[in-house]
This record gives structure tokens, C-alpha cells and sequence, in this order.
């Protein structure tokens, strides 16, 4: 499991790398971004996100001291995932009351315990289907641009070494939010998923895996990148191939 993490932190930094690197080399992308977010200056560099506190995973610099920091998706094919966090951190940031605290970390154990049955019973989609869709959009918000500083989303085909890049706020306005309760969880419009993250947890095993310090235990928000794309297929700002 580690091995894995390690793997996809190396492959997602390499991709960060290449879209930092072959970006300058495309002076059409560049103006587009210049003419859209209205820069006065000209182009000057690009940097990695990680020398700053709020970490941006690109940062595209202009000469008159603007810049534009990027969040990047790499993905092949189907799920990608957008945010994982635990069930405290979650209702922390959204402000939910201890009571309803307890009561998701209840469920996502019983999840953990019986995985063929719904996260959400029936019984309580009605009250946590009115905070999910009371919330949807800052659940976007918080998972997609949680600094106000992430201005452009890109999504880089790794198979097709194709890059599409988007305004972030396009792309917040023009998500879908209606809630449809699933066995794993819940959708958030047609192309972001709400569960519990699940996982064997070979790497845990002095943690029970029916408790809510397990890491399978905690909560993830995944991308289904095809329809996320075709949602945002009129507002592409930007794309190339690399």
C-alpha cells in the first residue's frame, strides 16, 4: 500500500513537472490565459506549487506580478479522486454539529462492517440529503479550489498526452449539484461521488478495521472524469498535447 502511495505521489509529480515545463512552450495557451484573467504583463515563468505555504501544484508568473496557480487532475481512465479526509475533518469544515458527526462516523463503520449495504439507509437521506444539497456547492468549492488562488483547473490525458485546461470558475458554476443517494454513497451531480473510502488496510492491520481510526474508514469525493469533461466541453479555455 505504501509502495502504491509512493507510486502515484512519484507519478503525480513527474505530471506536474511535465505540464510546468511544456506549458511555456505553447505562446497561444499563454495569451488565452492572459486575455481571460485580463494581465498586464507578459509572460515571465512558471514554478512548482510546493515552494509556497498554500501549495499550488503549478504557478504560471507574469512580469507585472500576477500569477495564476493551477490545480491538475492526471488521469487514464475512469475515477480520479478529488479529496479524502477524515469524517472529523469533514464536519469540521462544514460546520456540522457533534451530533451529526457521530452519526456519519456511526455509518461509515457499519459501512465498513457490511460494505453491500448503503452508506445512507433510508431512514437517514432525508436529513443528510438536505445538508448535501444545501452544501453542494461549497463541497465543490472546498474539493476542487479550496484556496482562492486556484484559478485554472487542468486535466491531463496521460494516455493521450493531451492537456485541457478551464477557468475554475466555469468550471464551479457549471457542475451539476442535485443529490442522488447510492449504495456507496451518494453522487453530486453526474460526475463527483461521495463514499467511504474502503481499502484491506494491509498496512494497518494493528488498527481494527471496524473503527473510525482505520483509514479505510475515512471519506473520499471521486471524479468521474468522462462526464466531468463532457460537462465542461463548451468551456474549455485552453488545451495541447504534449
Amino acid at each position: 500500500m505504501n509502495n502504491y502511495k509512493n507510486k502515484n505521489a512519484f507519478i503525480g509529480k513527474n505530471n506536474e513537472e511535465l505540464i510546468r515545463n511544456s506549458i511555456a512552450d505553447h505562446p497561444s495557451v499563454i495569451q488565452k490565459l492572459i486575455d481571460r484573467f485580463n494581465i498586464k504583463g507578459i509572460f515571465e515563468n512558471t514554478a512548482g506549487g510546493g515552494i509556497y505555504g498554500d501549495k499550488s501544484d503549478v504557478r504560471i508568473n507574469f512580469t507585472c506580478g500576477r500569477y495564476i496557480d493551477a490545480n491538475i487532475k492526471s488521469y487514464r481512465v475512469g475515477f480520479n479522486q478529488l479529496r479524502r479526509t477524515t469524517v472529523s475533518k469533514f464536519c469540521d469544515d462544514f460546520n456540522l454539529s457533534p451530533q451529526q458527526k457521530d452519526e456519519l462516523e456511526f455509518l461509515v463503520v457499519e459501512k465498513s462492517k457490511n460494505t453491500k449495504n448503503p452508506l445512507f439507509p433510508i431512514e437517514k437521506q432525508k436529513n443528510w440529503g438536505i445538508f448535501f444539497r444545501e452544501n453542494a456547492k461549497d463541497i465543490l468549492k472546498w474539493g476542487f479550489s479550496e484556496k482562492q488562488n486556484r484559478e485554472i483547473l487542468i486535466l491531463y490525458d496521460m494516455y493521450a498526452s493531451l492537456v485541457k485546461i478551464y477557468h475554475m470558475k466555469d468550471v464551479l458554476q457549471q457542475l451539476p449539484t442535485e443529490i442522488i443517494f447510492t449504495k456507496g454513497g451518494l453522487n453530486i451531480g453526474n460526475c463527483i461521488t461521495f463514499q467511504r473510502k474502503g481499502g484491506n488496510g494491509s498496512y494497518s492491520k494493528n488498527i481494527p478495521k471496524t473503527t473510525i481510526q482505520h483509514p479505510g474508514n475515512h471519506i473520499q469525493f471521486k471524479i468521474k472524469i468522462a462526464k466531468l469533461i463532457s460537462n465542461l466541453e463548451q468551456f474549455i479555455l485552453a488545451e495541447y498535447s504534449i
